[in-house]
């Protein structure tokens, strides 16, 4: 038993081994320094060959970042300046993980060699010069967008300035400015009702479309308001009811008559067969009968009208959506008179015995309203608005 428990703890200990060996062949130096961190950590036993891919795949890492960084040359070319960020706090992750591991010797005493250094300094100017970069953007940007009234160049600004708050919290007057690049990059939309259905049912629509819940279409850059205002807006949207027919009601019935005869019971009989008094088994049956009547409701109603949406810097029309909504009540009851057991399976409906009132002209224009507003709000949505 003890034999197997060896033989088991070096053949783990091989594809250990060997494992790590095909990372750093393969050139996975980042899996392997991962693999070798983990397996020194868990080990008192720091075994040599994970001690010496530790220090290979660290020093080949180290030596990737730095090259890395020469390469993105951020001097010359400030828009790297975030990606040296990066490769600098990857230089120090790397340091921090392996610290604790320091002074790193193998169980054969093989002692490792790692290359730190401290790249705070580094650290900190890369941090200063990408948000220098991303402000100068920033800065150039909403200056075009107030020369120009171009709201993605100030939505852009916006974002540029966002960036630097994953570096720094408090940068300069960047608040005041994403409030300036978030004034100038807002689009501004008037909502106005056209409403031509001439009864007061029509008023019940319109109403519901003056209580549209505008919290689901606004966001960072599309302020919608249904409010009257002298406000110069960017866009109005012209929500317009065309026509509206409430519907007819309509009821119709339908009666059908079943039988069927069915066995009630057996009895025994005397009969004389040939000459001969014998008791017989007889079925005796009774003829059911039923009629069903069947009640059918119906009233459909609908609604028409469109949102026409217009760009009030150029007066031109960007877009023109139809809405057709329709309204379809069906009622149903079946009313059996007689023996429910006559009715056919195949004719066997949903004993359903209460008829559903008509719903009014009133729930009618309701439910129209809801359904409308519903839709124009799905078709505002879709409106794809610079």
């Amino acid at each position: 038993m003890r034999t197997f428990f060896y033989i088991a703890v070096l053949t783990l200990s091989l594809a250990s081994c060997k494992s790590v060996e095909k990372m750093m062949a393969k050139g996975e130096y980042e899996k392997a320094f991962d693999y070798a961190i983990d397996k020194l950590s868990d080990s008192k036993v720091k075994k040599t060959e994970h001690v010496k891919a530790l220090e290979k795949a660290y020093n080949k890492l180290n030596s990737a970042s730095l090259k890395e960084i020469e390469r993105l040359n951020a001097t010359s070319n400030p828009e790297n300046w975030s990606k040296v960020h990066a490769e600098y706090k990857r230089l120090i992750n790397r340091q921090d993980r392996l610290e604790f591991l320091l002074p790193l010797v193998s169980e054969s005493g093989y002692k490792a060699l790692f290359d730190i250094k401290n790249y705070n300094a580094e650290l900190s100017h890369a941090e200063d010069n990408t948000c220098a970069y991303y402000y100068s953007n920033a800065k150039t940007l909403i200056a075009s967008a107030e020369r120009s009234g171009n709201k993605m160049d100030a939505r852009s600004a916006y974002e540029e300035l966002s960036k630097i708050f994953r570096f720094k919290k408090s940068y300069l007057d960047i608040e005041q400015l994403r409030e300036k690049a978030l004034n100038l990059g807002i689009t501004y939309i008037n909502i106005e009702v056209d409403n031509r259905l001439v009864d007061f049912h029509g008023d019940i629509i319109e109403d519901a479309l003056w209580e549209m819940p505008l919290s689901s279409m606004d966001d960072l850059w599309n302020d919608f308001t249904l409010e009257k205002s002298d406000k110069r807006f960017d866009y109005s949207i012209v929500i317009t009811l065309d026509n509206m027919n409430l519907g007819t009601e309509a009821e119709r019935a339908h009666t059908t008559s079943h039988s069927k005869e069915v066995l009630v019971r057996k009895e025994k009989v005397k009969e004389i067969k040939d000459s001969v008094v014998v008791w017989v088994e007889k079925e005796v049956y009774e003829n059911l009968k039923a009629d069903m009547t069947e009640i059918f409701r119906e009233k459909n109603s609908e609604l028409h009208g469109n949102i026409s949406v217009y760009n009030n810097h150029n007066n031109k029309l960007v877009d023109n959506v139809p809405i057709n909504i329709y309204d379809n009540f069906k009622g149903y009851a079946c009313q059996i008179v007689g023996e429910l057991e006559a009715i056919p399976n195949d004719k066997n409906p949903n004993h359903d015995t209460y008829l559903e009132l008509f719903p009014s002209d009133r729930d009618v224009s309701k439910n129209l309203a809801l359904a409308f507003q519903k839709s124009v709000i799905n078709e505002i949505n879709r409106v794809s608005l610079p």
